[in-house]
């Protein structure tokens, strides 16, 4: 391309044009990368209990696909707030997004050699690609290798675009004239917290110094380092806003991440304050190249910084628990109940949300499947001590189903992948097989409030063969939690096996129950009542049996 004798401000404006596309095609090619491994991401996640250098590890690699160290660490603080992650897992996987966000920058480091023609090609070969193919993954590599190429025209214009400074004596002079280092790392910091992208503001300096002549923020030397440290501080902006109204140790995660970068800006300004030669007597002997001096810098303090962390997060993390400490004033009952795996945050990245909700569906069964033996129980024992509580618990499934219903409408409206789709499409079917269970909780309550007011009475063998019946349910319902949470398609038929000893145990009772009113052993008028609590508690294992074949149709 052609740009030159471009005046100020044609240069200006392609400048923010090509920031606009280079930082579109970023935003595509994390999209589609996400679609590509989203199963993947969410075993990265899940993976983040391991270790801290594991935690670092994911946390790095996350960034890298999802391209921006703020999302990374919204989604920790949504991990946090929900109750699946540590403060000290998210600690490491925090201090991992920052090396990762980096990845950006070596990116724009390939604008010096003679790629950027053929790059840019990616563009128009990932839009044939998604033109031509009708096959959904391979629409999104299409969507993947013409982002890449998005990303490379728009360096492409930027790069261009510093013709018309490099001509320009006033501009020359503005950015020389400023620099005091504190100065430098405020004015990184704010334009950073403004476009909330560290790798925005860190590729326009890039692409600065790539220009002929380069041009330096603070007139040379240690200058632009200062800038860059001053981006590490104002990338938090976007996870301090995302922290509000979350839980304490979601705040203290985002505050982690604040000192984190603070801290590690203050410790280099101050080495680079008193060694002003740094860039040229270090950086300038080694590469001889400001691009490779400038994404060099970006990735060695972050990995310095996690390095120097790293043996001390435990002591950090305590910081964190002192400047923000626990609430004296006790959660209400009802906040507690609303407690769970779902978060706005992770929407950021819906295949981590889907995975959280199929958490959060298996957790409701579960409070649907204890309503139900609670209530069984009270019908064996003839006693209403607990209706209160199997009230309360029947509806707060009804709640979180409600819950889950909106969480899943707000997925479905992001740009998902067709598998991430199948998966929105089970939930809401199991979903719905949930609260059919607390239904029939709730149907049982009814059963036991008329045996105790007609003071009906069951033999020992009829009290007997409910527990045998409940226990095969149980038996049943953690086989539902491996299947639906783990996609473990093999313990499908060992859930088929326990579904037809139900139907056959209904079918024995039942008949078992007519042999007794026929020998005078039990009631008559106990039979509409026992009938229709078999044949309730058989429809359970109809509903688990379709909750674990509903995983079939994601496969």
């Amino acid at each position: 391309m052609d740009f030159a004798n471009l005046d100020t401000a044609s240069s200006i404006i392609l400048l923010l044009v090509g920031l606009g596309v280079f930082l579109l095609g970023f935003k595509f090619l994390g999209d589609s990368i996400e679609k590509l491994s989203a199963s993947k991401m969410r075993a990265l996640f899940n993976k983040a209990a391991g270790n801290r250098f594991a935690g670092v590890g994911i946390g790095a690699l996350a960034t890298a696909i999802v391209q921006s160290s703020s999302v990374t660490t919204v989604m920790v603080v949504g991990f946090v707030n929900a109750g699946v992650m540590t403060l000290t897992q998210a600690a490491a996987v925090i201090m991992g997004a920052n090396i990762g966000t980096t990845i950006t920058g070596w990116l724009v480091w390939l604008n010096q050699f003679n790629v950027m023609m053929y790059a840019m090609l990616l563009t128009l070969i990932g839009l044939v690609l998604t033109m031509v193919s009708k096959n959904n993954k391979v629409n999104t590599a299409g969507s993947l290798v013409a982002s890449l190429g998005l990303v490379f025209v728009g360096l492409e214009i930027m790069s261009g675009s510093m013709s018309g400074f490099t001509d320009n004596q006033f501009v020359i002079d503005a950015l020389s004239s400023v620099s005091n280092p504190l100065l430098l790392l405020l004015i990184g910091a704010g334009i950073t917290a403004i476009v909330q992208s560290s790798s925005a503001v860190t590729s326009v300096l890039v692409v600065m110094a790539s220009a002929t002549p380069p041009l330096l923020v603070g007139g040379g030397g240690n200058g632009i380092l200062f800038v860059i440290l001053g981006t590490n501080i104002g990338t938090c902006i976007t996870a301090v806003l995302s922290s509000i109204g979350a839980n304490t140790n979601a705040k203290r995660a985002c505050l982690y991440h604040l000192l984190f970068n603070v801290i590690g800006s203050i410790i280099f300004l101050i080495v680079f304050w008193i060694w002003d030669g740094f860039y040229d007597d270090v950086l300038m002997a080694m590469f001889h190249n400001h691009t490779t001096c400038i994404t060099f810098f970006h990735t060695a303090f972050n990995v310095i910084c996690t390095c120097l962390y790293l043996p001390f997060i435990k002591y950090l993390v305590k910081l964190t628990e002192i400047i923000i400490p626990d609430k004296k004033k006790k959660k209400s009952k009802k906040a507690k109940e609303n407690e769970g795996f779902m978060d706005k945050r992770l929407l950021l990245t819906p295949s981590l949300a889907i995975g959280q909700l199929v958490k959060q569906t298996t957790y409701t069964a579960g409070i649907a499947v204890k309503s139900l033996n609670a209530a069984v129980a009270s019908f064996i024992n003839k006693d209403d001590s607990k209706f209160e509580t199997i009230s309360g618990d029947i509806a707060k499934v009804g709640e979180l189903s409600n819950d889950i219903t909106e969480y899943l409408i707000e997925i479905s409206a992001k740009d998902i992948s067709l598998h991430d789709e199948r998966i929105v499409n089970m939930l809401h079917r199991d979903n719905t097989d949930v609260v059919r269970i607390a239904d029939i909780a709730e149907n049982i309550v009814g059963y036991t409030r008329k045996a105790i007011d007609e003071t009906l009475t069951f033999s020992e063998v009829v009290r007997h063969d409910l527990n045998r019946l409940m226990n095969l349910l149980n038996e049943q319902y953690e086989l539902v939690v491996d299947i639906v949470e783990n996609n473990n398609l093999v313990k499908i038929k060992q859930s088929d096996e326990i579904e037809q000893e139900i139907d056959q145990t209904k079918k024995r009772l039942l008949n078992e129950h007519i042999e007794r009113m026929s020998r005078g052993e039990c009631n008559a008028e106990n039979n509409s009542l026992f009938v229709s609590l078999i044949s309730n508690l058989e429809r359970v294992g109809d509903h688990l049996s379709l909750m674990a074949h509903s995983v079939e149709d994601v496969a």
